[in-house]
């Protein structure tokens, strides 16, 4: 296993240590003061992002703080009326120092370089449930052992709370974090509100989309350089040349939105009434883009878990299948059972299945991925309750 030991997260390991177990000491939080991050301290998004503003418009009692490390999210969110801080002000520090629970998506990282949060309770709403084996999960025998001997010490994904959706969400974040003490909590996720409450024209036309259409989207995952510099280009590529596809679109009175993983270079190709490529930029919310669309179709991305609550049609194009599962993460079975109910490897078998649509994968997704004492709750809600209970 390769360590950069130029990275702030390697080379500030030790001070980290120090700070962390020290922090865990200071006694001066106040239990109404929370604090959220996303997206190693980079955005306003995801879990944290609709966790923030469900908190701030239903529970005035609780004082809700962004954190960040970006200037410009301070501005955009202060002109919106929020309080926003860089983590790496005197502010910034003071606010993670004094909150009584602190809220991240992608881990201590979201805090900046040097989190001051221990102490407080770290609740981890991480940024989706999965079925590839990540962190902890990757590693086997003594590289585990070792792994597990620090995360005693100090964890960039340290949690005293671990949000879930399902018995099996619990097994997978177990899995990957060695959490056997973390205190999960089945609550759901609550970016996916969202889906539920969107304004489906404002969504589309904001986009260039007419929303009298089916729309339907395509979220691919992203593709490492180890299958190929232009692997995920010759994919979408195929899609788009394909007269088959083509055709089934017309037919249906649809386009098919291709939103790019945002590790994903840009695809040169021009847009068309029937086919549009949407980089990373230029869409503000995944959920609210899933939520205004008919229809999903994606390969090894945990998306379709998210748009299976919307019990809509999801269709699964995997045309490296083979090479991408020997290049990738280790990937549970359930994803090949759901995958093979909607499968296809080539832009025409692709076409076909459009036009066949059913929701067999969305009722087989929820039936793994959502527990049956969620439906009908408000997710962030769930997670508001189990912190007060928890305070």
């Amino acid at each position: 296993m390769k360590i950069d030991f130029k990275s702030p997260k390697k080379y500030l390991l030790p001070l980290n240590i120090i700070t962390f177990n020290l922090c865990r000491l200071w006694p001066f939080r106040k239990k109404t003061l929370w604090v959220f991050g996303a997206r190693e301290g980079h955005q306003f998004e995801d879990n944290s992002k609709y966790m923030f503003l469900h908190v701030l418009k239903n529970h005035p009692n609780i004082h809700a703080v962004w954190l960040t490390n970006e200037p410009k999210v301070v501005d955009d969110m202060r002109k919106q009326g929020y309080e926003a801080y860089r983590n790496g002000t005197l502010k910034g520090k003071w606010m993670q120092l004094r909150a009584g629970a602190s809220f991240y998506t992608n881990g201590l990282m979201d805090f900046g370089f040097i989190p001051l949060v221990a102490g407080s309770k770290i609740v981890a709403l991480w940024h989706g449930m999965g079925f590839k084996l990540i962190y902890n999960g990757k590693l086997h025998g003594t590289p585990l052992k070792l792994k597990r001997m620090l995360d005693h010490f100090f964890s960039w994904t340290y949690r005293n709370i671990t949000i879930a959706t399902s018995k099996f969400t619990v097994e997978w974040l177990n899995d990957c974090f060695t959490l056997k003490n973390s205190g999960f909590r089945i609550t759901g996720q609550p970016r996916n509100d969202i889906l539920f409450k969107i304004d489906r024209k404002a969504i589309l036309n904001s986009i260039g989309i007419d929303d009298r259409k089916k729309v339907i989207i395509y979220m691919p995952t992203y593709r490492s350089n180890n299958l190929g510099k232009d692997a995920m280009s010759k994919i979408v590529k195929d899609l788009y040349y394909s007269d088959k596809l083509s055709n089934e679109l017309e037919k249906e009175n649809a386009v098919l939105i291709t939103k790019l993983h945002p590790l994903t270079p840009h695809i040169n190709l021009p847009n068309r009434k029937n086919f549009v490529i949407l980089d990373y930029a230029n869409v503000s919310s995944n959920q609210e883009l899933m939520g205004a669309c008919d229809e999903l179709i994606t390969d090894y991305s945990s998306c379709f878990i998210d748009f299976a609550l919307l019990d809509r049609p999801i269709f699964f194009y995997v045309p490296d299948e083979d090479s991408f599962i020997k290049k990738s993460e280790d990937v549970d079975k359930v994803f090949f059972s759901l995958c093979d109910l909607n499968k296809s490897t080539t832009p025409e078998e692709l076409a076909l299945l459009l036009s066949k649509s059913d929701n067999k994968v969305a009722e087989a997704t929820n039936k793994i991925f959502e527990d049956g004492s969620l439906k009908g709750t408000n997710y962030s809600e769930n997670v508001y309750k189990t912190i007060i209970k928890e305070l």
